[in-house]
């Protein structure tokens, strides 16, 4: 049960993240600083902010949940899908992306195609995509508060939120990244200790049998057309994640940028495969949970004992936050150097940019705040999140990429037509016209890429027209 010391922990916890905060909010000399952390960021650090980055809300509360209602499909998905996001990242993108020394995902988008605007449209696009990727963040922490201290719901979402706002506007990508490996030692801490724990209930020989009942390595769910519908959404749908080209951008070479993204890959695979026991361990010992996005809470408020329940609840919490003060800080600084300065056509200082990402920060904080007050579904905001980058980004930034003749006018198709045919397959879902969700998650990005490739080959076509017709 939640003893006072429990309390204590949980409390010291926060205060620590806000102390790191205000340490680093001193170490913000430039805006590069802010942005990049100068570029100088080492192995072990650029791992383990990338790892905490992805490690959050939907591979503990989100993945526990989907194995406690036996939804090993989802489970898998969601884990294999998240974790080879990073490897890819790794061994295709990281790389090429270093090499151009941008500050953010949408500065590729101008400096590729040579127009400021795409860059301001890919800005807006990831912003939005990403009040919904905060909100998830925002109601897995709130699930677990208002769970373990019986807490409203709201009072919740309000120090959930309130808190990861804080220091993250405080202290930039210096004080996300040190907060980030504080935080991927407290989540995996917490949660190994969870299983531990679990499996001490239970007993060895119980776990297997669980196991084994709710085919958890059952090789048949590699047969699944929803488990490969759900990894091509994740998987590809999350390479042009703002928060995660940013770390890119600030390792302090290439080696750094793909070995950190390959490294926390295979922990987010590791992360995954704990959350998945740790459903199925409270599939068993409370069976008639009304929402299975209680079982992690759960566990905690009724069956660890003292210190060890704050010590989980330090770690489901430190997940959620590391995911959400990166999520929080990239397209924040995105919104205020690709789209106002754009918009604003002149140069902004370096205390404007400080300013006004920190007011965009504020911004997007209260939007995913007021989102998880409206909704409290922690897969559907973070799918539905990267739906939209899906739809709208990969298709640009991957063949920007590797096809040299792919230009402006195609990249400008493929994002407008990809985000607004997600827009209509949304509301063909919502009233019935289509009923499979993987039509939406995969139609829009397939038309995002014929219009890219049908746009450039037209374009090219009309380009060599006009070029024999002057000889």
């Amino acid at each position: 049960m939640v003893g006072p010391l429990d309390v204590g922990i949980f409390i010291a916890y926060l205060l620590v993240l806000l102390a790191i905060g205000y340490y680093t909010s001193g170490l913000m000399k430039s805006f590069e600083e802010f942005s990049v952390a100068g570029r100088r960021m080492k192995l072990w650090l650029a791992f383990s902010t990338v790892a905490a980055t992805w490690i959050g809300g939907g591979v503990t509360v989100g993945v526990a949940a989907r194995a406690y209602a036996g939804r090993m499909v989802g489970a898998w998905g969601t884990t294999i899908g998240f974790g080879s996001t990073l490897i890819i990242l790794g061994l295709l993108y990281a790389g090429p992306l270093r090499r151009l020394r941008l500050h953010t995902l949408a500065d590729y988008y101008t400096h590729r195609f040579g127009k400021g605007w795409l860059g301001s449209i890919s800005g807006l696009v990831m912003y939005v995509a990403y009040v919904f990727a905060v909100t998830a963040q925002v109601v897995a922490g709130s699930v677990l508060l208002s769970t373990v201290f019986g807490w409203s719901y709201e009072l919740s979402v309000l120090v959930s939120g309130g808190v990861v706002v804080a220091y993250t506007v405080l202290g930039g990508l210096w004080a996300v990244a040190l907060t980030d490996f504080v935080q991927l030692v407290i989540t995996f801490t917490g949660i190994l200790i969870a299983l531990a724990l679990g499996v001490s209930f239970v007993g060895p020989q119980k776990l297997a049998e669980l196991v084994a009942e709710a085919g958890v390595f059952d090789p048949r769910v590699l047969l699944v057309f929803d488990f490969w519908a759900l990894f091509l959404v994740l998987a590809l749908g999350d390479i042009p994640a703002p928060d995660l080209i940013q770390r890119v951008y600030a390792s302090r070479d290439d080696r750094t940028a793909k070995v950190s993204s390959i490294l926390a890959g295979l922990s987010y695979y590791a992360a995954g495969t704990v959350s998945i026991l740790v459903g199925v361990i409270m599939r068993y010992l409370e069976p008639e949970l009304p929402d299975p996005n209680l079982a992690y809470p759960t566990m905690i408020a009724l069956f660890l004992p003292t210190g060890a329940a704050g010590l989980v609840l330090a770690g489901l919490m430190a997940a959620v936050m590391s995911n959400a003060d990166s999520m929080l800080l990239a397209p924040s600084i995105v919104l205020v150097k690709n789209v106002v300065k754009e918009l604003l056509r002149r140069e902004l200082s370096e205390e404007e940019l400080f300013r006004g990402s920190r007011y965009a920060i504020i911004a997007l904080g209260v939007l995913a705040i007021a989102a998880g007050l409206a909704r409290a579904d922690v897969l559907y905001w973070l799918t539905l999140a990267f739906d939209v980058l899906f739809a709208s980004l990969f298709v640009p930034l991957t063949l920007g990429l590797f096809w040299s003749s792919f230009e402006w006018r195609g990249a400008t198709a493929s994002i407008v037509l990809g985000a607004l045919s997600r827009l209509l397959l949304e509301w063909a879902l919502s009233v019935g016209v289509v009923e499979e969700w993987w039509v939406a998650s995969l139609g829009a990005p397939l038309v995002s890429l014929v219009a890219g490739v049908v746009v450039t080959l037209i374009s090219r076509g009309s380009s060599l027209r006009r070029s024999v017709s002057g000889d």
